[in-house]
């Protein structure tokens, strides 16, 4: 399997970021995806800190140009929406790490 590295961005790089991160630990658990690495960063900092990611989660809208998968994940932190989030979410990251 292959190692994912998932960057997850909050407003602030901290608060919301942790939430999802701990969310992110959960779907990889449940999706049975141990081979992975999590990196926290603000939406300022998203550009640089995605180079060395795989795939980009955020906690809110972004519009930037990404050349990764990238992924809403605010339904860990609003809880609207979550179970959906997570399926989409264990798909995509299952996808990765059998690539």
């Amino acid at each position: 399997m292959k190692k994912i590295t998932i960057l997850v961005a909050c407003g602030s790089g901290v608060a919301t970021s942790t939430l999802a991160a701990d969310e992110v630990k959960g779907v990889c658990e449940e999706y049975g995806i141990t081979n992975y690495s999590l990196i926290k960063s603000s939406m300022q900092e998203l550009t640089s800190a995605a180079e060395q990611a795989d795939v980009v989660l955020t906690t809110s809208i972004y519009r930037g140009e990404l050349d990764k998968p990238y992924m809403s994940v605010s339904a860990f932190v609003t809880g609207i929406n979550e179970e959906k989030t997570r399926q989409k979410l264990g798909q995509l990251l299952k996808e990765m790490a059998s690539e």
